[in-house]
């Protein structure tokens, strides 16, 4: 197998699109040394980065998967056998930077009941740091480049500097936790309960501000006619220049959902190195929803007070499904529901809610539709009132 064809092929497994025959054809590639270096080296120069690592260790991260392919060779998948894995496939010259994040589970879910906000310093440092005060941050060397000041993290200016060094960040907001931070270029995001952004601490002159988003967030983006603003996601690509709209796509969610406030975007599938395919157009109280599988995106007419009330701690609910609201109060109010009746997740309702206990809204969505619920600390339990009769 030629070296381009591994590449093409490992391209592939990691996105879930190899047949049998590649998986079979992968495996028996990478037992030989030389194909261990050649691949040790598309590591590094894709900067796979895992949350087991605390800097981008090839050889750690090699070793990991080759493991990890020996231990499944009936079923070659990686993304059941490195649930944390995030990879950034950069091609410099060649082929957009794109994050993916290739999990099927959110890395925030392992720190679910940590109610500290973190942030990764990639290359700069690879400590985690914990944002409950007001502090400066430093990168390992010891240059301040941002500060944090009444919850707000705050990259400092460059001017779009050729010269400063670009340390990738990774910005995790647990459940039961908002957060806002201004970019280097000034643009303002606002993450939601249990959301994950990666970004550079300086964006490069006159080259596209990409963001990679993981969850929920609002965005007010600095206008710069010269440089576009692209949010990447799992599945979608919104592609900005000065706005203020509302990206969200969990990885428990059905569909990635841009919602547009002011000014215009364009969003369009992601589709990695294969992404040459145009932008959509979207207008003011707009949005567009792309459901997995979907060969394309909807678009609707619709309210934005729903989709941007949560910055403003509103929890809107518009004709939604019971299953889909109960995510949206395990993200807000960092709790687990279980719930024991099923029946009722096909359910919609209708309610605004701002401030109020999850106690209040569940009592109230109780009024139409009979159910008990009870409370054992950090879980809820929801029950059929008949199943409690008969007990």
């Amino acid at each position: 197998m030629k070296e381009f064809n591994a590449k093409n092929r490992i391209v592939k497994y990691l996105d879930g699109e190899a047949t049998a025959l590649e998986k079979k054809q992968l495996l028996t590639w990478i037992e030989t040394k030389k194909n261990q270096k050649i691949f040790k080296e598309f590591l590094k120069s894709q900067q796979l980065i895992t949350r087991n690592y605390k800097a981008i260790d090839s050889e750690a991260a090699f070793n990991d998967f080759l493991d990890k392919i020996h231990s499944d060779k009936k079923g070659l998948n990686l993304k059941s056998i490195i649930p944390y894995i995030a990879y950034a496939a950069i091609f410099i010259g060649v082929f957009l930077s794109t994050f993916y994040f290739i999990n099927k589970e959110s890395p925030i879910k392992s720190s679910l009941y940590n109610n500290e906000v973190s942030l990764q310093i990639v290359n700069g440092s690879s400590d985690h740091i914990s944002i409950v005060e007001d502090q400066v941050v430093k990168t390992k060397a010891g240059a301040k480049f941002a500060i944090v000041k009444n919850g707000v993290l705050k990259y400092l200016p460059t001017g779009n500097s050729t010269k400063s060094i670009a340390y990738q960040n990774i910005l995790r907001v647990p459940y039961g936790k908002t957060f806002k931070v201004i970019l280097s270029d000034g643009s303002l995001v606002h993450l939601n309960s249990g959301s994950v952004l990666t970004y550079p601490s300086v964006f490069q002159k006159n080259k596209p501000r990409k963001v990679f988003l993981e969850g929920e967030a609002f965005f007010k983006v600095s206008k710069d006619i010269h440089t576009s603003f692209l949010v990447n996601s799992k599945s979608s690509s919104t592609k900005v220049y000065g706005t203020e709209f509302n990206v969200s796509e969990y990885l428990d969610e059905n569909s990635a959902d841009i919602v547009l406030v002011e000014g215009s975007v364009g969003v369009k599938k992601n589709l990695g190195i294969k992404d040459n395919e145009p932008y959509k157009l979207i207008t003011p109280s707009q949005k567009a929803s792309l459901r997995k599988n979907a060969k394309d995106f909807e678009i609707t007419d619709v309210d934005v007070k729903k989709y941007i009330g949560w910055k403003d701690g509103i929890l809107i609910f518009q004709n939604d499904r019971f299953a889909d609201i109960k995510k949206k109060l395990e993200r807000h109010y960092n709790i687990k529901i279980t719930n024991n009746y099923h029946e009722i997740n096909s359910l919609r309702f209708n309610g605004d809610f701002q401030n109020d206990s999850i106690e209040k809204i569940l009592n109230t969505i109780k009024t139409h539709t009979d159910f008990s619920f009870e409370r054992k600390g950090d879980t809820i339990l929801i029950n059929n009132p008949k199943n409690n009769e008969m007990n």
